[in-house]
């Protein structure tokens, strides 16, 4: 909280409050430094990171493939940019994007302009095997990375690298975040400029030379941002430490997701999955009853949602089904000690 402070106080001596201030900038250079990461552009949500993405990649009315299992926003995204969006199914262990069903979706003859995964959960898609189907069949690559933020592949290479661009979110529920915000990760620059542009309503100097919206990251989320960065290792730390806690705890009760040779999966979410619907609803009503509320996501998944149903033929995705009904985020967060995570295993049958 000091350490907040002071840089809000260093706001007003400035009088620099929002339009690309210096601790924004700073946030921006730390961040792709501390990720090993070039071209990021810091915005005001995750959301919004997605909703640049696929304006740059000029979507609307083009055919789109993502995943039904994730958070509204990345297929909401999509729909406010006016995107036909189908669905391809996860792999039933991973629960990310199975990319040998996206080949044969890919091989059906309909034209794909743009393929949509998300790392679940932190873990990693199989980036390579979706880069060759990128080379094959040409469509753009856009990684919605919400939850990925640190995460390594197998040469301890930043996940954000891959594709053409990757999208973060920086929400307040996130392991970094500033309070409200977002960001990219261009491998294009010319698609980095376009995109501070458009952040800036489309501002070239004092003229407005295309369509923009204001997207822009304030100096006092930028000064949040900051002010964890330091600690950031350490949350990193304490979370991975209460991952391995739990699953020393669970291991004979649940099943928990396989990572995808990765070297580091952010430690984000503590995701466990039932056998059976019963006994997660039993547990979240022993929980909730306790006080404590851990979280189904992603439930339904997006193919179930009234908005997609109302929109399109209804398509069976049996494994994003099948595990949203089975999955719950216990509680993760700096601090928690463990007799507080064995308290919340004795719910669990």
């Amino acid at each position: 909280m000091k350490k907040y402070i002071k840089y809000i106080e260093g706001i007003y001596e400035r009088k620099w409050l929002t339009n690309n201030g210096p601790l924004v900038k700073e946030l921006t250079a730390r961040l792709e430094a501390y990720l090993g990461v070039k071209n990021l552009l810091l915005v005001s949500s995750g959301t919004m990171a997605l909703q640049i993405a696929f304006r740059i990649k000029n979507l609307q009315q083009k055919n789109v493939i993502s995943t039904p299992f994730t958070f509204q926003a990345t297929y909401s995204a999509l729909e406010w940019q006016g995107a036909h969006v189908d669905f391809c199914d996860i792999d039933s262990k991973t629960w990310n994007m199975d990319p040998y069903l996206l080949e044969e979706q890919l091989s059906s003859g309909k034209k794909i302009d743009c393929v949509v995964p998300v790392h679940t959960f932190g873990n990693s898609c199989e980036v390579e095997h979706l880069q060759k189907l990128q080379e094959k069949y040409k469509f753009s690559l856009i990684y919605d990375a919400a939850h990925a933020l640190t995460t390594l592949d197998d040469k301890g290479k930043s996940i954000l690298t891959y594709g053409d661009i990757s999208c973060f979110s920086l929400h307040a529920t996130k392991l970094f975040h500033t309070v409200e915000g977002g960001a990219l990760v261009f491998k294009n620059d010319r698609e980095l400029e376009t995109a501070k542009q458009m952040i800036n309503f489309g501002l070239d100097g004092e003229l407005a030379s295309k369509p923009g919206i204001n997207g822009k990251l304030s100096e006092f989320h930028a000064a949040m941002g900051l002010a964890i960065l330091d600690d950031l290792p350490l949350i990193e730390e304490d979370r991975a430490r209460q991952k391995d806690f739990y699953n020393s705890q669970l291991q004979s009760n649940v099943s928990f997701q396989t990572y995808t040779n990765s070297e580091k999966v952010s430690p984000s979410y503590m995701p466990i999955l039932f056998d059976q619907v019963s006994k997660l609803e039993l547990t979240l009503n022993r929980m909730n009853n306790a006080n404590i509320y851990p979280r189904r996501y992603f439930y339904p998944s997006l193919n179930r949602m009234p908005i997609v149903v109302k929109k399109q033929t209804e398509v069976s995705m049996p494994n994003a089904e099948s595990v949203s009904q089975r999955i719950l985020c216990l509680p993760l967060y700096y601090g928690q000690k463990n007799t507080q995570i064995e308290k919340i295993c004795d719910f669990i049958p």
